[in-house]
Order: C-alpha cells, then sequence, then structure tokens
C-alpha cells in the first residue's frame, strides 16, 4: 500500500486532461468564491508545438510511469540533464531504449490479489491392482 508521502505532482503542461484539472481546482475553491472559470488560462496540450520525448534530443533517464488512459501505452519518463517530464508511446521507447523498459518491469511491485481457498494441486488417484 502506498502512503501519501509517496505522492508526486506532475507539471501542469504534461497533463492532457483539463476537465479533470478544473475538477480538482474546483474542489480547492471556497464555497462563497464565484465559479468563474478563466479558459484563457487553460492552455490545451494539443496547441502546444514544443517537441516532446525523444524529438526533444534528450536522452532518457528513467522512466517513473505508465499510463494507457489515452489507449495507447505511455510511459513517463525523465531525461538526463533535466527535470521536465514526457510521455513517451511504449513503442518508441521499446525500440530506443529497450533494457530501461525491461528494468522499468523488472522493478515494479508485482499486484496480487487474496486467493479465496487454497487450490489442491494434486489429486488422490485410487490405484486399481
Amino acid at each position: 500500500m502506498f502512503c501519501s508521502e509517496d505522492n508526486t505532482w506532475e507539471p501542469e503542461e504534461n497533463l492532457d486532461c483539463p476537465e479533470l484539472i478544473l475538477e480538482y481546482e474546483s474542489t480547492l475553491r471556497l464555497p462563497e468564491e464565484p465559479e468563474k472559470i478563466d479558459t484563457n488560462k487553460r492552455k490545451n496540450i494539443t496547441e502546444d508545438n514544443r517537441a516532446r520525448g525523444f524529438d526533444r534530443g534528450l536522452e532518457p533517464d528513467k522512466i517513473v510511469g505508465a499510463t494507457d488512459a489515452s489507449g495507447e501505452l505511455m510511459f513517463l519518463m525523465m531525461w538526463k540533464g533535466c527535470d521536465e517530464a514526457d510521455l513517451v508511446p511504449a513503442r518508441q521507447a521499446n525500440i530506443r531504449c529497450p533494457n530501461m523498459v525491461i528494468n522499468y518491469y523488472q522493478n515494479k511491485s508485482p499486484w496480487y490479489t487474496k486467493k479465496s481457498a487454497k487450490t489442491r494441486v494434486v489429486e488422490e488417484i485410487e490405484l486399481s491392482d
């Protein structure tokens, strides 16, 4: 189980979920504040033309997470000499840094579910003469 000390923050410009950000920010408002939303403040990630991922020409440092929320498996990668992370398609990471991908999976804590009862592996067999 993870505790609140394990929580991390991701830079807003790396997120592609403006609805969730607005929902979160609305929980921070005091009840007497008007529900005014400055749409100009919101930056749509699709309008951001900055290079992302391997297109930035940086050397990958480590994979810090994974998601398939967009319908495609993506890795959240940190880069050497850079504090900003990028989401990178797994298909690119698998080719460009396969050992890093393998290391990421090997170091993940496995997820176990409780078994309701021990299953009997060997059944009694009646032998006939």
